[in-house]
């Protein structure tokens, strides 16, 4: 078991190109609270709800997402049991347009776009398999 929260975040902040003061500035959370959540191997305690919205407000990612990887990060199995495809199909339409638009956020502050639908999803787009 892995604090999957804090390999979330991680990963999140280096999509960004943030670091830590920038994450701690952006969700008014102190450091020890941070390291707390991106360094301890397993969750010691689920983040208050002050911090799950601080962390999804300043991510641009659900509530939701952050519930459930910390519920899977305190040692919760939450998140195994639906692969993608069922994830989008169980998705309502508004879930999927916030995702769009966290998506075009982090496209526009990193300059890197998606350009062309990615061919491993089995998406048929009419274009030839590279």
């Amino acid at each position: 078991m892995t604090n999957s929260l804090g390999t979330f975040l991680q990963a999140q902040l280096r999509v960004l190109g943030w670091n830590r003061a920038t994450l701690a500035t952006r969700t008014g959370l102190d450091e020890w609270t941070l390291e707390g959540i991106l360094d301890s191997p397993v969750l010691p305690e689920w983040p208050q709800p002050d911090e799950m919205l601080a962390l999804s407000r300043a991510l641009c990612i659900s509530v939701r997402e952050i519930v459930l990887r910390s519920a899977e990060g305190s040692g919760l199995a939450v998140m195994g049991g639906i692969d993608h495809p069922e994830a989008v199909l169980l998705a309502t339409n508004d879930e999927l347009m916030r995702e769009v638009r966290r998506r075009l956020a982090l496209g526009a502050q990193t300059g890197q776009y998606i350009t062309s639908a990615p061919q491993h999803w089995g998406v048929d787009t009419g274009a030839p398999s590279a």
